[in-house]
């Protein structure tokens, strides 16, 4: 099966392996024509093997997806998915019956009921949900379970509990949120139309570095990591994953942030990541020649390393 773009991978608790995919010819659209291609996004599943097991949400259909970015799981077993050009956020029976809608599609803004650029989604232990409002807005969202408006986290920059471009979320044992911040992600006025950015956000600010900003529940920063580049974020057991510098694969003490073991190229841009109950990683390589190194349209869009007996 043939996947040019690599967005995001889940895996659910018997093992079932969600990809959510789109392709070339969608990402190199202008925003204005992209209502229109509507990305061929789809969310294909296949078993721990690699056996296809089929798909849902036809690339065809309306409102499915304008920009696959994320997809998880929570622990009643839902899908949940990102949109980043969509501007939405949804909650998905695994059955591919659509739940809860967060936010207006195809509408950006950044009010309780907009977002502009999602690109990452985690639910709490106590059942509210928290958005990663990413690309543009550079905040922290929460809602409750049923996807009432709590309050929103965080503003643009580089101090404590600010943001540059919030890319992915993760919580660790103890429910604190670990957020992947990228310095300069939101640098990208070729996906936007006029007015969608701010000026003074297309600038760099100095002295701005890539990071893993913890927070707790309530969004309280607690500390920050900058030793690593993330891109994405997985836990696994008392260990952080993080890809690094978009290719390479960190693992963390969770607790510190200290760097216990790596990987280097594992993966051309890392764009997510999952974990199974066995500690097997899935990743998504979202770009087929990203940065002058190419994988090709034909590469490994998804991979799995399978975690041997003695592994961190």
């Amino acid at each position: 099966m043939h996947f040019e773009m690599g967005s995001g991978v889940a895996v659910d608790a018997e093992g079932i392996v969600y990809l959510f995919t789109r392709d070339v010819e969608h990402w190199a659209a202008h925003p204005l024509a992209m209502a229109e291609k509507m990305g061929k996004s789809s969310i294909s599943m296949f078993d721990r093997e690699g056996e296809y097991l089929g798909k849902w949400g036809p690339s065809d259909e309306r409102g499915f997806a304008l920009g696959a970015h994320t997809i998880y799981f929570d622990d009643q077993g839902m899908l949940w998915t990102t949109d980043r050009d969509g501007h939405v956020v949804k909650k998905y029976h695994p059955d591919g019956t659509l739940l809860l809608t967060l936010g207006t599609f195809g509408e950006w803004g950044d009010g309780p009921d907009k977002f502009n650029g999602p690109t990452a989604v985690v639910i709490q232990p106590n059942g509210n949900i928290v958005v990663s409002d990413g690309y543009w807005n550079s905040r922290l969202v929460w809602f409750t379970g049923d996807g009432e408006f709590l309050k929103s986290v965080g503003t643009w920059g580089c101090g404590p509990a600010q943001f540059n471009t919030p890319h992915a979320l993760a919580q660790d044992s103890s429910g604190r949120l670990l957020v992947a911040d990228l310095c300069g992600g939101n640098f990208h006025p070729y996906m936007t139309v006029p007015g969608q950015i701010a000026e003074h956000r297309t600038q760099p600010i100095p002295g701005c570095v890539s990071r893993i900003q913890i927070l707790d529940p309530d969004g309280n920063y607690l500390d920050e990591w900058t030793h690593i580049s993330p891109l994405s974020l997985a836990v696994y057991g008392e260990h952080v994953y993080a890809s690094d510098k978009m290719r390479n694969l960190a693992i963390l003490d969770a607790a510190t942030g200290k760097e216990i073991d790596r990987v280097e190229n594992i993966a051309i841009y890392i764009h997510q990541m999952a974990m199974d109950a066995h500690g097997d990683i899935y990743t998504a390589s979202v770009y087929p020649e990203h940065a002058g190194e190419k994988r090709g349209v034909d590469g490994p869009s998804h991979r799995r390393w399978t975690r041997s007996a003695n592994a961190t």
